[in-house]
């Protein structure tokens, strides 16, 4: 029987192996020290995949905020072209007032800086009350939704951080997860040549069609 270890894996296959893993060898008394090392490092795995994911919604998040802010830009300036009367005219020219102060410059800011900066610039506009350029107006709702969505899940992403305290991200967790499954392999090898046990031989047989179903 030959001695095993874990194969080259992505992030989310780790998880699927170690999940297999310690279905496996949940209930073999002789390992359980190493059992229970593999799931501590899988938690703090885990802990780092879950920030991943969240740092990747933000990103998506941001960008959806990014093109709403830039298409209100741009209509800003398409309606400067439009011959409006002389009380809109009066109107659009306190708005791009307004947005002359943040401008595209917008997307550019840290995270934080543009939410708060977007959150101002749109209680200015909404105070001007634009029912009378409803081009421009129809932009606030969006805009608005898209920065209290993001402002919501970075609320709730810090507050995963603060509770997690100085847990590793994924890709950091990783080596010392595989370590700590290999050192499960050795000892269940060893226990395997040294007592026989079917069941720990049938437990070690099916690890190893774990592994080679990975490759």
């Amino acid at each position: 029987m030959q001695m095993i270890n874990v194969p080259k894996l992505r992030m989310a296959q780790l998880q699927t192996f170690t999940e297999g893993v310690l279905k496996t060898t949940a209930n073999l008394t002789e390992v359980a020290p190493q059992v229970a090392d593999v799931k501590a490092k899988l938690k703090v795995f885990l802990d780092g995949m879950t920030k991943a994911t969240a740092s990747s919604n933000k990103s998506v998040l941001d960008r959806t905020r990014d093109e709403l802010n830039s298409g209100f830009f741009k209509g800003v300036e398409s309606e400067q072209l439009f011959p409006h009367a002389a009380d809109v005219a009066k109107l659009l020219s306190q708005v791009v007032g307004i947005t002359s102060r943040y401008g595209f410059g917008l997307n550019r800011l840290s995270y934080d800086e543009q939410t708060a900066q977007t959150d101002n610039m749109i209680k200015e506009l909404e105070a001007l009350k634009l029912n009378k350029l409803p081009n421009i107006s129809r932009w606030l709702a969006p805009m608005k939704a898209a920065n209290a969505e993001f402002k919501s899940l970075a609320e709730a992403y810090y507050k995963d951080l603060t509770a997690a305290g100085e847990t590793s991200a994924a890709s950091h967790a990783a080596p010392a997860l595989t370590d700590a499954i290999n050192a499960l392999f050795t000892m269940l090898f060893a226990h395997v040549q040294i007592s026989g046990s079917e069941t720990l031989t049938t437990a070690y047989k099916e690890l190893i069609t774990q592994v080679e179903s990975f490759k």
